[in-house]
């Protein structure tokens, strides 16, 4: 039993002055885990859509930003691109000025986006808070940074 018990502390020893020497590298080497909070995504975010490409060699992609405030919905449209690292990041972003404002009033449901030969086109339906009315809304988005155009279309 002695001989079991001095071989175990001896390995133990041995195991935490590698970890002194190298304890970084170790624990490197084991990888490192990333929770939630490490992403930054603003809670009043409901949906994300990475879609279609953009750029002369379509390296870029769009991505659209559905989020909800003051009980109205509040849209983004970004032109994407990764880093030398790969990791992804907004060249441009784009707010489109007839939802996002305090006074709008809007209300998006059923959000679409499909890639088109000169960017993309977002649709959804939309409730208005100053008429009864439900509209349908398409945003047709590029191929230029921060182009866009907006139809709001009476459905009733």
């Amino acid at each position: 039993m002695t001989t079991t018990r001095t071989a175990t502390a001896a390995r133990g020893a041995v195991f935490a002055a590698l970890l002194a020497l190298g304890g970084t590298n170790a624990a490197r080497a084991l990888g490192m885990n990333y929770g939630y909070e490490a992403f930054s995504t603003a809670d009043a975010v409901t949906w994300v859509q990475m879609c279609g490409t953009w750029g002369k060699d379509h390296q870029g992609s769009y991505r659209v930003v559905h989020a909800e405030q003051y009980a109205q919905s509040f849209l983004y449209v970004q032109w994407m691109s990764r880093d030398a690292n790969g990791s992804l990041r907004a060249e441009h972003t784009v707010a489109i000025a007839e939802l996002d404002n305090d006074h709008a009033e809007i209300s998006l449901s059923d959000l679409t986006c499909r890639a088109t030969p000169r960017g993309i086109v977002v649709t959804a339906k939309a409730d208005s808070g100053h008429d009864e009315k439900l509209r349908r809304v398409t945003i047709e988005v590029g191929p230029a940074p921060g182009q866009y155009r907006y139809r709001a279309q009476n459905t009733r």
